[in-house]
Formats: C-alpha cells, structure tokens, sequence
C-alpha cells in the first residue's frame, strides 16, 4: 500500500476524461505499466512531484489524496530533477486538498521539493508574497520564486543585494522589511 497524490482536471477526470468521485476506489485490469501506454492509476508519493505531470500554471486543477494497493510498480523521474511517481491496480480517492492546503502543505516542505512547486504551479499573488516572505534570507529560493513566479529572466543572475531589494518592492505593504 502507498499513500501519496493525484492531480485531475478541475472537473475531477483525468486527462482521458474518465470522472473520479472522492470516496470511492477504482481497479485496473491487467497488467500494471508506467506511462502513456501504461495501465493502472498514476499517483505521486510527494505533492510537489504531481506538478510535473499534471502542470497548472494556466488554469486550476484538482488534487486528492489517495492510497495505490494491489499491484504497486515505482518509477524514478530523474529528468530536471528528481520525481516519483507509481502506477497502482487499485487507488483510492481518500479526500481532495484545497489550494489553501497545498500552499500550506508546501509552505512546510523542504528546499528541494519548493525549488520542484514553484517551476510547476502557478501562484497567485498574496500566494507569492508567501514564499518571498519565507526565503527572504535564501537568494538561491529567492530566485526560484522570482524566475518562476515573477518571470524575471534574470533572477539567477542577479546580486544577493538586488534579490533581497526586489523581494522588499514586490512585498511593499506586506511585511516590516
């Protein structure tokens, strides 16, 4: 058994327009493969990871919690970083998390899995002004944020001085610094 996240369309089907409701389990029949071809449910064991796959910079999408059991086959993602993903005969779609919960989720997460969030979901503004706030020390995840989230081409490039003043402008009124 695993516990981890899977992304669908706002609508809660996936991207071959099958609907999933929460609370209920599903199985697949056949052989458990990795991928486009593959067969089974794909899920993430991390948050973040889901937003490799399932992207949402341009529109909103949902994500549930489920637990994969039956057949389990694992696949390491190394492309642009390190992503986990697995295919389960039988996932259950245990309870969708509000954007609130996976900002808050991530708020908490680790450096790595931040750097993975914040190159793949897109946030909104007083979403952003929380992670400026939460790396205001950390010019490398300063970076991140403004380089994804602010489309400064140059942000990893930029001087420790220039990130920490471009944080302090783009949190004007929200902060004490």
């Amino acid at each position: 058994m695993v516990s981890g996240y899977k992304a669908f369309n706002q609508n809660m089907t996936n991207r071959y327009g099958t609907p999933f409701l929460v609370g209920e389990t599903y199985h697949a029949t056949g052989p458990i493969s990795f991928g486009n071809n593959g067969n089974g449910f794909h899920m993430c064991k991390n948050l973040c990871d889901v937003f490799r796959y399932f992207p949402c910079f341009e529109e909103d999408i949902s994500v549930a919690k489920v637990t994969g059991s039956g057949n389990i086959v694992s696949f390491d993602d190394d492309y642009n970083g390190y992503y986990d993903m697995c295919a389960v005969e039988i996932i259950t779609i245990d309870s969708l998390l509000t954007r609130e919960e996976i900002i808050d989720k991530m708020l908490k997460d680790h450096e790595m899995n931040n750097r993975k969030f914040l190159s793949t979901f897109g946030l909104r503004e007083k979403e952003k002004i929380k992670f400026l706030k939460k790396y205001r020390d950390n010019t490398q995840m300063l970076s991140y944020v403004l380089y994804y989230q602010y489309g400064i081409k140059r942000a990893f490039e930029l001087s420790s001085e220039e990130k920490k003043e471009l944080r302090k402008v783009l949190t004007y009124g929200q902060d004490n610094n």
